[in-house]
């Protein structure tokens, strides 16, 4: 390894994750703790989803080091290099359990505190090299630190926006009432949907499908359109963003109304949700992908129940698009 490459140390988590992950550093060297080889073995015979990443990740170290000595495998195997322009760096295991006990700052008794092991010695060892655990376990990494290592950092390679604080928020938010900020508008009602037509110097920086809230406990709304002059607003009101439910679930602030009115409008195609740990992204999306699921579910049970008992030759012709975008099939008799 050489004095300008950086080490990066792998946790299981990272390669779980991203069964490819330990291409993705670069000219950057990698190495894989033999207690995380432990660790996807143990997994990957799993009746679970976790499980054929783990087997991933497992058949592609492999495809790496099929043809490497023992000797080369420790020292480093180099990667897979997409050109000249773009050097790739070496992959190698390192044996954690030929660690002394006596030589380690933490306790050899969770597979955790081997791989930190791991990482403070490659550390020791190669003064001349930043070398860095990296690992998607929070906790992990304040523990590493607090044993000695000088770097940890989490897996972002897969994050597609580099800096995600400069994601519009999906909202915005006026200050004091709305109403104040609006000297003209028109307005539009067919049935329960009313739609404000308002100037756009109201908001100069607008975007469709953007939530619209202010300081007070009713008015909110969305902009669905806009022309040279005017911006046109869906009204939709606090109480009816609070209103909305999925199999029982109901928001908890005017935050997760607004997102659950983005998953359920079928006139948009996809929605990106952003947050804290905590703050409903998971809970909320599953909720929505059920009843589609379920949705789905029934609908094919019903075709399969008129094909056995009603229908002799049963086909689906004339596919219908559907706002929540299943297919139904047009049958007939």
């Amino acid at each position: 390894m050489t004095a300008e490459k950086i080490i990066y140390v792998l946790d299981t988590n990272i390669l779980l994750h991203e069964p490819f992950a330990f291409l993705s550093f670069k000219e950057h060297d990698v190495v894989i703790p033999m207690t995380v080889l432990e660790e996807l073995d143990s997994i990957k015979d799993r009746h679970k989803d976790v499980s054929r990443d783990a087997r991933i990740a497992i058949r592609a170290l492999e495809d790496v080091l099929v043809n490497a000595s023992p000797e080369q495998v420790l020292a480093g195997v180099k990667l897979p290099q997409n050109d000249e322009l773009h050097p790739s760096g070496c992959l190698s295991i390192f044996n954690d359990y030929a660690l002394e006990e006596s030589k380690v700052k933490l306790s050899f008794n969770e597979n955790d505190n081997r791989i930190i092991s791991c990482a403070i010695y490659l550390q020791s060892k190669n003064p001349q090299n930043k070398v860095v655990l990296v690992t998607k376990d929070i906790n992990m990494r304040l523990k590493a630190k607090g044993a000695g290592l000088a770097y940890v950092e989490d897996y972002r390679t897969d994050q597609l926006i580099d800096d995600i604080k400069f994601l519009t928020k999906g909202y915005h938010q006026f200050s004091g009432d709305f109403w104040q900020h609006v000297e003209k508008c028109e307005s539009e009602t067919e049935g329960r949907n009313t739609t404000h037509y308002i100037k756009r110097d109201v908001l100069p920086n607008r975007y469709m499908n953007e939530y619209l809230i202010d300081a007070g406990e009713h008015f909110a709304a969305k902009v669905t359109g806009w022309d040279n002059e005017n911006i046109a607003i869906a009204d939709l009101s606090r109480e009816r963003l609070m209103a909305k439910q999925a199999w029982g679930i109901h928001p908890k602030n005017i935050y997760q109304g607004m997102a659950m009115d983005a998953l359920l409008d079928p006139t948009i195609d996809l929605v990106i949700l952003t947050g804290p740990a905590g703050c409903g992204k998971t809970g909320i999306t599953s909720t929505i992908i059920s009843i589609f699921v379920q949705t789905s579910v029934k609908i094919k049970s019903i075709a399969q129940f008129l094909q056995r008992n009603i229908i002799k030759n049963f086909s689906f012709t004339n596919q219908i698009k559907t706002p929540s975008k299943l297919f139904l099939g047009e049958c007939y008799v």
